[in-house]
């Protein structure tokens, strides 16, 4: 395995993710693989026909997982590749410059537990609510309809300028909160900018990325300046 670099949070490995993933300890993993839309990757070909694409994200079977995906790629390629789903979240977002204004995030082998992460109430006037809110509730669960975080636009500080479709770290944390316990190693075997990294650091948990794109691996010190 080819380590490329080390801290307190991260291991990463310049590897292809198929020859290492079974040599790696960890608890979960989270990630948006290639979406096979012919994305003009570096060190990838992202016009794979269905069978090798399906071949490629049945290197996850197995394991618990979150993967981020359009809802009929998740349906028709990562659900047989991968197996049954347990649950779906969608994830909608404003997105002027595309037909599509939402992608799934499946879960495998692994149900998110919506308590976890708390969001605010939507009547305040409601008494039901104003006696929770006084007995010290901060808000209502989580419910798998996820429309209050955008994607990573231009304008954006976390916006990485050598990279396209950023997932939000902010989306990364959620996932994070909802499947792990603190201390947990998330594994990301599609690394890209390394999203993940911040994500694990702000939730104190450890992480392993796994990047065929040396280009890639290079943005992403830059990014965090490592």
């Amino acid at each position: 395995m080819n380590k490329v670099y080390e801290d307190d949070t991260l291991i990463l490995y310049n590897n292809n993710m198929a020859d290492i993933i079974t040599d790696i300890k960890f608890d979960f993993i989270i990630t948006d693989p290639p979406y096979n839309i012919k994305y003009k990757y570096p060190d990838y070909d992202d016009n794979l026909p269905d069978d090798e694409y399906i071949n490629l994200l049945s290197n996850l079977q197995g394991y618990k997982s979150a993967i981020i995906h359009y809802p009929e790629a998740i349906c028709n390629n990562v659900c047989e590749a991968v197996g049954p789903v347990t649950k779906i979240i969608s994830w909608c977002y404003n997105n002027n410059c595309s037909w599509k204004a939402h992608r799934a995030i499946a879960f495998f082998n692994n149900h998110p537990i919506f308590k976890n992460v708390k969001q605010p109430y939507k009547d305040y006037s409601d008494k039901r609510i104003q006696k929770m809110v006084a007995k010290g509730s901060t808000g209502a669960r989580l419910y798998d309809w996820f429309n209050d975080i955008q994607i990573v636009k231009q304008h954006m500080k976390e916006k990485t300028k050598e990279f396209s479709n950023q997932i939000p770290i902010e989306l990364l944390e959620r996932i994070i909160l909802l499947s792990t316990k603190e201390g947990d190693t998330i594994l990301d075997p599609f690394f890209g900018s390394g999203s993940i990294y911040q994500a694990c650091k702000n939730t104190n948990r450890k992480c392993i990325g796994i990047e065929i794109s040396n280009k890639h691996i290079n943005i992403f010190k830059k990014r965090f300046e490592l």
